[in-house]
C-alpha cells in the first residue's frame, strides 16, 4: 500500500467516524421517547382535541409538529413542540 492509500484510508475511517458520531448527539434516541399515550399519561394537562397530538408539556403551546427521523421516506416521527422546539414522542407514519 503507498501512502496516499493510508492516508485516505484514514482520512475516510475519521470522516465516517465524526458523522455517525454527529447522528448521534444530535438525534434523540428514537426508542427512548414516549409514545403518545405514554406521554398522555406523563402530562395528562398535555389532552388535546386532536386524538393523535397533544400540547407542549414546557410551554403550554398547540404548535406540535411530527417529522421524519432521519429523512424522507422514514416512518419513524418525532413530535417536536414548534415553539421551544422540545421533542415530546414518538410515533410511526401509517403506510
Amino acid at each position: 500500500m503507498e501512502l496516499t492509500d493510508v492516508v485516505l484510508t484514514l482520512a475516510g475511517l475519521v470522516t465516517s467516524s465524526i458523522i455517525l458520531k454527529n447522528r448521534s448527539v444530535t438525534q434523540p434516541n428514537w426508542n427512548k421517547l414516549p409514545t403518545l399515550p405514554e406521554h398522555l399519561s406523563l402530562h395528562p394537562e398535555c389532552v388535546t382535541a386532536d386524538d393523535e397530538n397533544a400540547s407542549c408539556y414546557a410551554c403550554d403551546s398547540h404548535k406540535v409538529l411530527f417529522s421524519p427521523l432521519t429523512g424522507a421516506g422514514d416512518y419513524h416521527l418525532l413530535h417536536t413542540c414548534l415553539a421551544c422546539g422540545k421533542v415530546l414522542f414518538r410515533s410511526r407514519a401509517i403506510l
